[in-house]
């Protein structure tokens, strides 16, 4: 895992040292409001993202946490991760409130999916969100994935978004 860096942002491997403020974003309601099933067994939680953390995911899944280059500290992540039982690779991001509506998402993302396709040769990337969730849907196609219909994942349906890698390297 390498370090990335855009115009305002850091992204770096997840790290245990910033556990509790990665814990204390999953405990935001606004924050979690799409996201299903939602924690509720805090121990377990913790020992989950803790595990997350310290184990070594392999070459599909990373996940880096997110930091302003101006005011360093954990404001979300950003990751590349199997898509359950599908073959795909998903992008996915999180961030905490502070951080929604100044294009940190799409900052993040964009830099994550770049890497994905020219570096780790990953095709196709997909996403999936809740259809309600307008605000990330509009992340996802700021940078370049395409609505393509609705598929069920994680036990309800969700939007589903792809790119191609191909595509993409047409298009930049």
């Amino acid at each position: 895992m390498i370090d990335l860096e855009t115009e305002r942002l850091r992204l770096y491997p997840a790290r245990l040292s910033d556990l509790d403020a990665r814990l204390a974003m999953d405990r935001d309601p606004e924050v979690m409001r799409y996201i299903r099933p939602i924690p509720t067994d805090a121990a377990a939680h913790r020992e989950q993202i803790r595990g997350r953390i310290l184990e070594d995911a392999g070459p599909e899944d990373r996940f880096w946490h997110v930091e302003r280059l101006a005011a360093p500290g954990f404001i979300g992540w950003c990751a590349l991760f199997p898509l359950e039982e599908s073959g795909h690779i998903e992008i996915g991001y999180r961030f905490v409130r502070d951080a929604w509506g100044q294009g940190i998402a799409t900052e993040a993302a964009r830099a994550v999916l770049d890497l994905g396709f020219r570096v780790l040769g990953i095709d196709p990337i997909v996403a999936v969100t809740d259809p309600d969730n307008t605000a990330s849907q509009a992340v996802l196609r700021k940078i370049g994935l395409k609505p393509a219909g609705r598929a069920h994942h994680y036990g309800r349906e969700v939007s589903f978004f792809r790119l191609a890698r191909g595509e993409y390297l047409n298009t930049t």
